[in-house]
């Protein structure tokens, strides 16, 4: 007798195995995701405060300057003769909003969405949360 195909044995020791893997790799696959959405916050930080610094160097701006992150849109507060600026910032951060300060050269920040909060004591150093 010729036998073709599988037995049902077979087929289920097949479907079990594949689910073994599957329930190994899934929660690996879901961190990585969930690390690369973070480090994509932290990097838009880092260039949110890379802008704020070339903008204070560049205008020769002294003393502690405020700037404010919401709605796509970093601004320099009062930075125009006294009137809001918006500064050449790219980036996207859904729903997040922020507040920089650079005191002489030394940014501090605060920036959070409904996901991860960022925060930077002035050490240049942004520290990225999970909410």
């Amino acid at each position: 007798m010729n036998k073709k195909g599988f037995t049902l044995v077979e087929l289920l020791a097949v479907i079990t195995i594949l689910a073994v893997i599957a329930l190994i790799t899934t929660p690996i696959i879901f961190g990585v995701v969930e690390d690369s959405r973070m480090n994509s916050f932290t990097r838009s930080v880092e260039e949110m405060r890379n802008v704020i610094d070339m903008d204070y160097n560049e205008y020769g701006r002294n003393g502690t300057v405020t700037y404010k992150y919401s709605n796509n849109k970093l601004v320099c507060v009062e930075c125009d003769g006294g009137s809001d600026l918006e500064l050449d910032f790219t980036g996207e951060i859904d729903d997040a909003t922020g507040t920089f300060y650079n005191n002489d050269g030394k940014i501090t920040l605060t920036v959070e969405n409904n996901a991860y909060r960022a925060t930077d004591d002035g050490s240049g150093e942004v520290v990225t949360v999970k909410k």
